[in-house]
């Protein structure tokens, strides 16, 4: 039982940090079946979700303390960000979750975003969409 639990948690682990791998890592490593890694593949990500949204400040704030140099404002990756969030917004951005990472997109939309009401049912929904889909693929094309 307590194997079980530890397992169920390294795989919300996985899914939170390597979203796009996760249907297929556990299709081949585990007797899971599909609805089973959909389960766990949408709540590792609505965990992820919340984990790095209302934690990001926090987050941020200590690599901030961290710094020995204050960061460039108009870095290269700065630019980028600015570029894609204002050319695509927050559709954009939950368009992509799946293949950046859950981390990645939920501080993005936590520091560009927060005053919007919209950004934690969008992120759900991206993840919802993208595990839906990453596990009929896996299913429908990989003959595992």
């Amino acid at each position: 039982m307590i194997g079980e639990i530890l397992k169920l948690a390294w795989w919300l682990f996985f899914v939170i940090f390597k979203f796009i791998w996760a249907p297929l890592t556990m299709a081949t490593a585990t007797d899971y079946i599909w609805w089973e890694i959909l389960l766990v593949t949408v709540i590792g990500g609505w965990i992820g979700i919340f984990i790095f949204y209302y934690f990001g400040k926090v987050i941020m704030e200590s690599i901030n303390k961290r710094r020995k140099n204050p960061p460039k404002r108009f870095s290269q990756l700065n630019r980028f960000v600015v570029r894609v969030k204002r050319k695509y917004g927050l559709t954009g951005l939950v368009t992509i979750i799946g293949v950046i990472s859950v981390p990645i997109c939920t501080l993005i939309a936590a520091a560009y975003f927060k005053e919007n009401k919209r950004v934690i049912p969008a992120l759900m929904t991206s993840v919802l969409i993208w595990s839906c889909s990453l596990t009929a693929i896996v299913y429908l094309f990989i003959d595992i």
